[in-house]
């Protein structure tokens, strides 16, 4: 299976905007807004996975609010394009669609191409560091599902995706260009990041094959080497593009039998 139904964590924090809905009066809408953030959250960070079902009981005890808020956070979410309801089912996060996929990562490749380029500029010792400890996360990660039975990867997958977070954003920090990073975070946010992880799964080879990627980065990086900095970097996004495609074809087509 590709998913399960999960319930966030919760969190508080600031509106993300938006008038609240009519259907809605009567609410708390300071309330009804962290709870769209706390599973926008967890959508955004790979913990929650693509095509999983978000029960409205569940959630309601995780964060300790009653299904009335809940619900109406998950209807003002369909709108938004976030999750999709299913009738007679429930609510399920939405996956993106292959030509939404192809078209971000498309921009995302010119951007962090250009954005590893010019980390070969910028960067300090520091992140560096940073850049290398997310390279030893990635082979740590590798060893360990080497001997660790299988179906035992989840904790595995969430820190992958927490070093790839980790790798890239650190390398586009290091740009100095505060309107680049945050145009390529607004990318990131359009996919999110798990789909990375579950295209990848726990093949070990293929585990290998980005870990690799992302040194030879690092190296090139670190060598000031521009050129092949943003060389590597355009090709390994488009390599994730292929695999995430490539999963979520099969994915869909198991859907559709």
């Amino acid at each position: 299976m590709m998913a399960r139904a999960v319930a966030p964590h919760s969190k508080r924090r600031s509106k993300p905007g938006g008038e609240v809905p009519r259907a809605a009066e009567g609410l708390d809408s300071d309330l009804v807004d962290s709870l769209i953030v706390a599973i926008e959250d967890r959508i955004g960070s790979g913990e929650v996975l693509g095509g999983a079902w978000l029960r409205q009981e569940a959630l309601a005890q995780e964060l300790g609010v009653s299904r009335m808020p809940i619900r109406e956070a998950l209807r003002r979410m369909q709108t938004m394009g976030t999750i999709e309801v299913v009738a007679n089912r429930g609510a399920r996060v939405k996956l993106p669609s292959i030509r939404g996929i192809t078209e971000t990562f498309e921009i995302r490749s010119l951007l962090e191409g250009h954005a590893a380029a010019l980390a070969c500029y910028h960067i300090t010792s520091a992140q560096l560091d940073q850049m290398r400890d997310s390279d030893s996360k990635f082979r740590k990660i590798i060893s360990d599902l080497k001997d660790k039975p299988r179906g035992q990867n989840l904790d595995a997958r969430l820190e992958w995706v927490g070093a790839y977070k980790q790798f890239h954003a650190v390398m586009i920090t290091a740009t100095g260009n505060k309107r680049l990073a945050e145009t390529i975070e607004g990318l990131h946010r359009k996919i999110p990041r798990n789909l990375t992880s579950m295209a990848l799964g726990t093949d070990v080879r293929l585990l290998e094959r980005d870990a690799d990627e992302h040194t030879q980065i690092l190296d090139a990086i670190d060598n000031g080497d521009a050129e092949n900095a943003q060389r590597l970097t355009v090709a390994h996004i488009n390599r994730t593009c292929e695999s995430i495609v490539h999963k979520l074809d099969e994915f869909l087509s198991t859907e559709g039998q």
